[in-house]
């Protein structure tokens, strides 16, 4: 359920003008919960919405993290919510880096998720390459 965290998964190291991107797709019986409860996790963040290759991309950020979800299916077409990181900050750089920062925001997901007694089927985490950050 948890993601093994890594620095600097892309063929070269993140640049400063660049996201991070990490996704989580959640099973779960109760759909609802886990997005309720992801709500909560990120209702302190702003609101944002950005065109990212001619698409819309919305969701909240703090500056330094930002978040997205929405439903899909996953790879057995069972409906799952799809929760997807974007952090900034190259390691060296400064403190804490994008992949901390992921660590972090992947962990207090699955730490809030089993504190609220939600049963997870599965949480499939996914590194995407590096992509350049609108903001």
């Amino acid at each position: 359920m948890r993601w093994r965290q890594r620095n600097d998964w892309g063929p070269r190291a993140l640049a400063g003008d660049e996201w991070a991107v990490l996704e989580a797709q959640i099973d779960a019986d109760d759909l609802d919960a886990v997005e309720n409860a992801v709500e909560e996790l990120t209702g302190f963040m702003d609101s944002f919405r950005e065109d990212v290759d001619g698409r819309p991309l919305v969701g909240v950020t703090d500056g330094q993290l930002s978040v997205t979800q929405h439903y899909t299916e996953n790879r057995r077409g069972r409906r799952v919510l799809q929760v997807i990181f974007y952090a900034t900050g190259p390691v060296g750089v400064g403190q804490p880096h994008a992949f901390d920062r992921l660590g972090s925001a992947a962990t207090s997901l699955v730490d809030h998720l089993q504190a609220d007694g939600i049963a997870l089927s599965e949480i499939r985490w996914t590194e995407h390459p590096y992509q350049k950050r609108p903001f």
